[in-house]
């Protein structure tokens, strides 16, 4: 209970300090081209975990993909599609286990992530102030506007880019 909790809090924290809309829009870029630039030697190894239950960067570009694709779109194409569209929690950890993502491919997954990411900074590219102020209803974290959600997109890839550099370390 404690650690939802924090995690509540640390959401409200996210959504209560947004950084403005240009430079969230740079960070999606810039994310995908430091994961790619990243994981382009041919030496990387994708399997490694670093401890049991841990993931490996094929776990994590696989991640990457599914949730651009089935989370973070989504939700966009929902605001800018009806106002106060509801947008469903997801839970996206436990398709790690699910569908097997250690068995697939690391480098393709990647590919698919960077196509999805393309995808996505072109639907919002474009988008007027008040497509941004456009407001729907989280699941888990009630109100929320298409500025409020590129955010949080934005501090999944922080988490995630912080998680990249510490398996290459490995």
């Amino acid at each position: 209970m404690a650690q939802g909790a924090s995690r509540a809090v640390l959401v409200v924290h996210m959504l209560q300090n947004l950084l403005p809309i240009p430079l969230l829009l740079a960070d999606l870029v810039t994310f995908a081209q430091d994961v790619q630039r990243a994981l382009s030697d041919p030496a990387v190894d994708w399997q490694c975990r670093p401890a049991e239950g841990e993931w490996c960067l094929t776990e994590v570009a696989c991640h990457l993909r599914d949730v651009e694709r089935e989370v973070h779109q989504p939700r966009f194409e929902a605001l800018l599609a009806q106002e106060n569209a509801f947008l469903s929690g997801a839970v996206a950890d436990s398709w790690v286990e699910e569908r097997a993502y250690r068995k697939q491919s690391g480098p393709q997954a990647l590919a698919e992530f960077l196509a999805a990411r393309q995808e996505t900074v072109a639907l919002l590219s474009d988008l007027d102030e008040h497509a941004w102020a456009r407001t729907g209803q989280h699941a888990f974290f009630g109100p929320t506007t298409m500025h409020e959600l590129l955010n949080l997109v934005v501090q999944h890839d922080k988490a995630h880019w912080e998680q990249v550099q510490e398996l290459l370390a490995l």
